[in-house]
Parts: C-alpha cells; sequence; structure tokens
C-alpha cells in the first residue's frame, strides 16, 4: 500500500516594508515572513509571481506607485499563496514658493531680511547658507549685504531643496562719494 500525501501551501505570517529614507532614492524593502508545515523550501515573489527568489527580503526598492504584488510558493511551484499588495511610498519634497528679500536700509546697517514662503503641509525648516545652518522659523532677520543660498528641508534631514532663484543677493545703498572739491584761498 502506498500513502499519497498532498502538497501543502506554504503559510504567509507577515509582510513588512519600509519606505524610501530620501526623495527619489531607491532603499525601499520588503520583508515577506513565510513557512511550511511540511518543511518545504520556500521561494518569495514581489511582482505577483513572475519571478521567484529564495530571499525573503527584497531591497532597493523604488517608490514608484505600482503596488507590489506578494506571492510565496513551495519551490516545485505547485503551491502559490499570495496577501495583500505592499506600496512603497516616497517622500515629498518640499518646495520654496517665494522668497522675499528686503536690503539692508543704510551702509553698515544689518536690519536687512529674508522671509521664505512655502506650500508644504508637512514640517520643514529652512537654510540661508547652503544647508550649513538650519532653523525651523521661515524668517531671517538682521543681515548684512551679501550672498545667500536658500534651501528647504523635511524636519528630518531629507529631501534638500534649493530655491529655484539662488543665489539671493542683498545689497546696502550705495554709500555718498566725494567726486570734486573745490576750494579758493583767503
Amino acid at each position: 500500500t502506498e500513502i499519497l500525501t498532498d502538497k501543502v501551501a506554504p503559510t504567509i505570517s507577515a509582510v513588512a516594508s519600509t519606505d524610501p529614507t530620501d526623495c527619489g532614492v531607491a532603499d525601499g524593502t520588503i520583508t515577506i515572513s513565510a513557512t511550511s508545515s511540511a518543511g518545504n523550501a520556500i521561494e518569495y515573489s514581489i511582482n505577483g509571481g513572475l519571478t521567484y527568489q529564495s530571499s525573503n527580503v527584497f531591497s532597493g526598492l523604488d517608490a514608484s506607485g505600482t503596488p507590489y504584488g506578494i506571492r510565496v510558493r513551495n519551490v516545485g511551484g505547485t503551491c502559490v499563496v499570495s496577501d495583500a499588495p505592499v506600496i512603497i511610498t516616497d517622500k515629498i519634497a518640499p518646495a520654496i514658493t517665494a522668497v522675499q528679500p528686503v536690503n539692508p536700509s543704510n551702509c553698515g546697517v544689518n536690519d536687512g531680511s529674508i522671509g521664505i514662503s512655502s506650500t508644504f503641509s508637512g514640517a520643514v525648516e529652512y537654510s540661508i547658507d547652503g544647508g550649513t545652518n538650519w532653523q525651523a522659523g521661515n524668517s531671517f532677520p538682521n543681515l548684512g549685504p551679501g550672498t545667500y543660498n536658500v534651501f528647504i528641508r523635511n524636519t528630518d534631514g531629507s529631501c534638500l531643496t534649493p530655491y529655484a532663484s539662488n543665489p539671493v543677493i542683498l545689497t546696502a545703498p550705495n554709500a555718498p562719494s566725494i567726486t570734486n572739491v573745490t576750494f579758493t584761498d583767503p
């Protein structure tokens, strides 16, 4: 007498994903946890079963917006199990909509300013020195004449975006100059 045993489908216990760490960076991941009660080797797919791999970790993923189709199967390919699709979401880059420069009022006076506007709904930070120093406020008072490079970023330090019209130049009024001196002797 011969006993026939049916193939056993693997079981997916969890699917975890991480989004990219920065705008436009392809470093997202998907990790599929699955087991087979029969002890069979399992293969994993995130493209709806078009291709499979032996590792349950998929890395270097981008946020294309297309759902990743989760599938696992026994190595023989006879038992395929699906899970809910996973979407990797890219960070949203903040954008500067306007910069309001105010020149210093006089020579030697540091009362110029730069105000920065953004329509970004999340928390951002601003810089006027090319990204060396950052602050939460969008107003930079007490500035002297000079060249300023304006940037905005997400508060987690990702998605650094420059102002499209950099640099912003503040100028002081021209100092008066003596062009001619006339005099008469007594």
